[in-house]
């Protein structure tokens, strides 16, 4: 995520081209960690519930016999996988890589993720930016890609316990997911709203968890190789698409093998949001 500003997003980067996973922090064995390595990494959904036509990756062909590599990713059952932190873990692989392995020094997990590091609703973030929203308005969020695997997302608030944001849970977000007041999402080339372009989002609220919440697919289609287009020497997406851009121009990997961890994608992905009206007054975390 991008917009609202992240904990770790204190210069308030946002949506600036390019600039998605810069904002960072320093975590102990490791230089710095950026936003984009706060995640959940090997966790699976036992079986597919989403609906076949909102797929992002379509079936390998392998040995003549057609292989549906993604059926276990957890986009296929959106908020059905387990998850080590509703906030994310440095490295993503909070337990070890493989779990149980010991620490190695550096980036030691396949993907570029690290074993061991801290969970990040642990961590203190003291000039963290806060946003207000009003109950029962239409708010703005937005993110960004840097390295295409397709899926999807939602939207979920928690308020913030006693304790502080130490005692955040994925119980508690599930309780609150919020709907998309449109139907229609957009791309944002930087700051600049006069290059926003909306288009019709792809939403559902079939195979979800919790039952009912809205789960909206990645518009971005990636290169039609299972490698998404990471391999591929250009972003053009010469043997195709997974699915139909939105738009000309929204598709690729979003990184190339020549220069990985320099993104190709200049936009951020944008959704208006339904503030419920009923909300207690208070701080919450999206």
């Amino acid at each position: 995520m991008v917009f609202p500003y992240t904990w770790l997003d204190t210069y308030q980067i946002g949506m600036k081209s390019g600039r998605q996973c810069s904002p960072s922090m320093p975590v102990e064995s490791h230089y710095e960690a950026a936003v984009c390595v706060f995640f959940n990494n090997f966790t699976f959904v036992e079986k597919p519930t989403l609906d076949e036509s909102l797929r992002t990756f379509q079936n390998i062909e392998y040995g003549g016999v057609e292989i549906d590599f993604t059926k276990n990713n957890p986009w296929r059952s959106p908020g059905a996988a387990y998850i080590h932190s509703p906030c994310g873990v440095a490295g993503g692989n909070p337990y070890g890589c493989p779990e149980g392995a010991p620490e190695q020094e550096g980036y030691d997990c396949p993907g570029g993720g690290f074993s061991y590091g801290p969970f990040a609703e642990q961590l203190d973030f003291p000039n963290a930016k806060v946003t207000e929203w009003k109950r029962g308005s239409v708010a703005e969020a937005a993110w960004g890609i840097i390295a295409n695997h397709g899926g999807g997302y939602s939207y979920r608030l928690c308020k913030v316990p006693a304790e502080g944001h130490s005692g955040l849970t994925e119980e508690c977000f599930q309780q609150t997911p919020l709907k998309f007041s449109s139907d229609k999402q957009w791309v944002q080339y930087g700051e600049d709203e006069s290059t926003r372009a909306e288009f019709p989002a792809y939403r559902t609220d079939v195979g979800t968890t919790p039952p009912g919440s809205q789960w909206t697919r990645n518009p971005i289609p990636a290169c039609l190789s299972p490698d998404g287009g990471y391999f591929e020497n250009s972003t053009e997406c010469s043997d195709g698409t997974q699915f139909e851009p939105p738009l000309p121009g929204l598709s690729g990997y979003g990184e190339l093998v020549s220069a990985p961890g320099v993104p190709t994608f200049m936009f951020s992905i944008g959704d208006y949001l339904q503030v419920p009206e009923d909300l207690d007054l208070g701080d919450y975390v999206l």
